[in-house]
């Protein structure tokens, strides 16, 4: 008996061992998707987009606000291929390389479907769409579609975003950019954080 009992504990170790392993990634992967966010935040490259109203317009869900680059058709890169058909094509990995405006608002210059670096480089989903005089353009889809807020300042902040989107000084989502990658900060109103904003308004 002392034998038998022995063999099943040895056979349950590899079982143990898995479960372990899981249970410490889902601890590790969200710490560590946390720990990304905070270090692009840290050492990323600020760049910032106009805003365009989201289609169809409703800016405020629950504790975000919808947010959306007025950049959504570009030129397509060389060599990307249609995959699906109509609104089912498939949504490609593009890197896209930015450039400022004499306003400081980012634009994309060139888009390309391998890899690139730089500081202004930001990846992207793509999918083949219209043409334009002869040119392939291609849909962008950006990483980034919410801005996150305190329920308490989220109807006032809904108001002025409300009030600019269409007009002459629309909102500007800024981001940080490191490797590629993205996070939103912040959304500004002439340069103004809308937090600081909303809180101004509400003295």
């Amino acid at each position: 008996m002392p034998n038998c009992s022995h063999g099943r504990i040895t056979r349950m170790r590899p079982a143990a061992f898995v479960f372990a392993v899981a249970a410490l990634a889902q601890w590790l992967v969200p710490l560590v998707g946390v720990w990304q966010h905070e270090r692009i935040i840290a050492r990323g490259v600020a760049v910032r987009f106009e805003c365009a109203a989201p289609n169809p317009y409703d800016p405020f869900r629950g504790r975000f606000l919808a947010v959306r680059p007025a950049e959504t058709m570009v030129l397509a890169p060389e060599g990307i291929a249609q995959s699906g058909d109509g609104a089912n094509r498939i949504m490609v990995p593009v890197w896209a390389t930015l450039v400022a405006d004499e306003h400081g608002l980012s634009r994309i210059q060139s888009l390309s479907l391998e890899p690139v670096s730089g500081p202004t480089v930001i990846r992207l989903g793509a999918r083949l769409s219209v043409e334009t005089d002869g040119a392939k353009m291609v849909l962008i889809s950006w990483p980034f579609d919410r801005f996150y807020l305190n329920e308490r300042l989220a109807p006032d902040a809904d108001r002025l975003v409300a009030e600019r989107l269409g007009g002459s000084k629309p909102p500007v989502a800024e981001i940080r950019l490191l490797n590629g990658q993205a996070v939103l900060t912040d959304i500004l109103l002439d340069g103004v954080s809308i937090r600081e904003t909303v809180k101004q308004q509400a003295k």
